[in-house]
């Protein structure tokens, strides 16, 4: 279904992609190459701001959006997704979890910092993004049942603390809009407890949290978590259809559009970016080494989608004189060929990282505009 989330600076029409820009930057391109190959918001990481630059430096500055000279929505996470890969997976480290919060130590600088449920809606508020995330508790699928009964019930009471602490500090005026974060692992039951749960608190956006559909994908190999097609249906199915669902981390192009069909609306990851460093490239069909089709059956019905992937570092691109894609207009596609992008890319010159990359955000951004197309077709 085609939403939009109003925000102070525009809307967004869903469904919707956004890049990551972790420490307040998208790698290797700037916030006008990203706006030329199409994108429109962002997300960017609270517990990183915080430490490397300091929300109250960012607050003075005049809040991120002017900080970083970006005047479409930002979404920030909560520092839950570090809560689990800097705590929960590193067994041992200096790092810890209380039901008051949790407490990062930065490796390289030694310096600590105190996240809990209240100062992270405080340090999103002071950095004065669009969409802010409740602090939450991803926990991985092998641990016992005990401990992901736990981390539900942590869960539930931080999303308490927040919301009450967003209520309480943001104006009704200002238009900003709170995500609550599904939690359980891959457990079914757990994830509909933390489902109904949240559900009581009337969160504006309902996340899908912990690892995504794909975990760890690169250009040199794949490890697929079929568990979690099933698990973002039920989910879907759970979550009240005035509510916006944002599939956190998902993902590949044809697991956007799968989620697409199943009724979810926002989407975040770094695989167009880290990929386009590795030279894995996105096409439209039949540019690519391998065709890769999705037919919708849900929302999408019975709608085709294709398109192709290229591993522009191996031999057979060495000297190829075509365009990365003769169907895209970026930058990328319209002043290089895949020999001369391919030699940037294995000489790892950070004009190639550029080029590459705005040439996968622009098929990431084509790729949304033919899902919402879809959708509006369905929908006459």
């Amino acid at each position: 279904m085609i939403k939009e989330i109003d925000t102070n600076h525009g809307k967004i029409k869903t469904p919707a992609f956004m890049p990551d820009a972790t420490y307040g930057s998208i790698k290797s391109i700037s916030f006008t190459d990203a706006f030329n190959s199409g994108i429109r918001e962002i997300v960017t990481t609270t517990l990183h701001l915080e430490q490397k630059i300091g929300s109250l430096n960012i607050k003075e500055m005049g809040g991120i959006h002017k900080f970083m000279g970006w005047q479409r929505p930002v979404l920030s996470d909560s520092g839950g997704w570090q809560v689990f890969s800097l705590i929960n997976a590193q067994k041992g480290s200096k790092n810890f979890i209380t039901e008051a919060g949790c407490s990062f130590i930065d490796s390289k600088t030694g310096k600590q910092t105190f996240l809990s449920p209240e100062n992270s809606i405080d340090i999103q508020l002071n950095l004065d993004s669009d969409i802010l995330t409740a602090l939450d508790n991803p926990i991985g699928a092998s641990e016992s049942l005990k401990l992901r009964k736990e981390s539900i019930k942590l869960n539930t009471i931080w999303a308490e603390r927040a919301i009450k602490r967003f209520k309480e500090q943001s104006s009704t005026k200002n238009k900003k809009i709170l995500g609550g974060v599904i939690q359980g692992a891959g457990d079914f039951e757990l994830r509909k407890t933390s489902a109904l749960e949240l559900l009581e608190m009337d969160f504006d956006i309902y996340n899908f949290g912990g690892i995504p559909m794909y975990y760890g994908e690169s250009w040199k190999s794949e490890k697929e978590y079929r568990l979690f097609h099933e698990m973002l249906v039920f989910l879907a199915k759970l979550i009240p259809a005035n509510k916006f669902k944002y599939a956190m981390g998902v993902g590949q192009p044809k697991d956007i559009a799968f989620c697409v069909d199943t009724g979810w609306d926002l989407f975040d990851t770094v695989l167009p970016t880290r990929n386009a460093r590795h030279g894995l490239l996105y096409v439209s069909s039949p540019e690519g080494e391998e065709e890769i089709k999705y037919t919708g059956s849900g929302e999408l019905k019975n709608s085709i989608f294709t398109y192709g992937v290229q591993h522009l570092k191996s031999l057979r691109y060495k000297m190829d004189s075509k365009p990365v894609d003769s169907n895209c207009s970026c930058e990328c596609c319209k002043t290089v060929s895949r020999a001369y992008l391919r030699n940037l890319l294995r000489l790892n010159e950070p004009a190639g990282f550029r080029l590459a990359t705005i040439h996968n955000l622009t098929f990431y951004t084509s790729w949304m505009k033919l899902l919402r197309n879809s959708l509006l077709e369905v929908q006459k």
